[in-house]
């Protein structure tokens, strides 16, 4: 993927990035993302999964209780199932770009036809099922049986659901089939792989300092471990969405072109290569060599976190639209001329040589 020069007809008003989904949407699908991924992790401690592979503990001794109207609210699980109030925040911006008149109305009433409804679907039963379980983390009634069969099938279906809407966020783009960097099953791999990356980084940063995660088991340093993994997967995916969009096709090439050495470069090399993987991956490795210096895996999350952010800012900003007819048939007939000057320039220019040895 060389910065190989662009068609001279692709190179004006022709090459544009999309205009209709930018700043706003890249905040949904980011907060969805995360949102998603952070429930995910999330879920599986709050199982027990991760104590049965991992060894973590939890130590819910440390974490503090708020007495609100004569009840005590339990916030032992609080920084591990947050994830449904990120989603819920991200979901409003989604909304605001299509616009609250018919245009959204449209779009969430034809599931049969449109992916807008099918994840309007999607994030609203996973919001409401999400919030509800976390509200009944912390609600402190009985009659709730918070430990019974029912509860643990709810869990279930929002454990999937959370999947549904880390996927999704990748599915929207790929559903627009004139923008050929989105139309691969690569991109909702790589945004799955994103959310629990950034997920598992943004529940991590919400137990720093809270005791939640026993230290002696190294219960912090086996999510670490494992977020470094996800960060490695995340590059492995993305590099392999960038190779086969450059083979894919001519508006493909382009994409990745913009995005690599285009106007889109310092979000590429500075936003997502330096602060989604390389600096954290550093930082996380010195920290495991101190221990005590939470500072150090805080500026880490904090990065990556950012990130997470570029990476589908960029993905969104460097979609170039396929070429109409028209244009196709303009740039087959730029190429035949092309190709007919260099021949008769060629043939001069052995005339004159003729001549001059004459």
């Amino acid at each position: 993927m060389n910065a190989e020069r662009i068609h001279p007809i692709r190179n004006v008003r022709y090459l544009r990035p999309q205009k209709e989904w930018r700043e706003i949407i890249a905040i949904y699908l980011y907060l969805a993302g995360m949102g998603a991924g952070s429930f995910i992790i999330g879920i599986l401690i709050h199982w027990g999964t991760l104590i049965d592979w991992l060894g973590v503990k939890l130590n819910l001794p440390f974490i503090p209780s708020i007495d609100l109207f004569g009840y005590t609210l339990n916030l032992s699980k609080v920084p591990i199932l947050w994830g449904p109030i990120m989603v819920a925040i991200g979901t409003p911006f989604l909304v605001l770009d299509l616009g609250i008149k018919w245009r959204f109305l449209y779009a969430c009433l034809n599931p049969r036809t449109s992916w807008v409804a099918r994840g309007f679907i999607i994030l609203s039963i996973f919001i409401i099922i999400g919030l509800a379980l976390f509200a009944k983390s912390i609600l402190p009634f009985e009659w709730l049986h918070p430990e019974s069969l029912l509860w643990r099938i709810i869990e279930i279906i929002a454990f999937a659901f959370a999947f549904g809407t880390a996927i999704y966020t990748g599915i929207l783009l790929k559903a627009t089939k004139s923008i050929p960097l989105w139309n691969t099953n690569l991109l909702p791999l790589l945004f799955l792989v994103s959310a629990l990356s950034t997920g598992s980084m943004a529940i991590i940063l919400s137990t720093l300092g809270t005791g939640l995660f026993s230290h002696e088991a190294g219960a912090l340093k086996v999510l670490m471990g494992g977020e470094q993994v996800l960060v490695v997967l995340e590059g492995i995916v993305f590099y392999l969405f960038l190779s086969q969009r450059y083979r894919a096709a001519e508006q493909g090439k382009d994409s990745v072109r913009l995005l690599l050495f285009g106007e889109m470069k310092l979000i590429f090399w500075g936003g997502i290569v330096l602060l989604g993987f390389i600096f954290p991956v550093i930082l996380e490795n010195i920290a495991s060599f101190f221990p005590g210096n939470l500072m150090l895996i805080f500026v880490a999350g904090i990065l990556l976190l950012f990130g997470g952010f570029f990476l589908r800012w960029g993905i969104l900003h460097s979609g170039i639209k396929d070429q109409i007819p028209m244009h196709r048939l303009m740039e087959i007939q730029y190429n035949t001329m092309a190709e007919k000057w260099k021949a008769l320039s060629g043939g001069r220019l052995k005339n004159e040589e003729t001549q001059e040895i004459q």
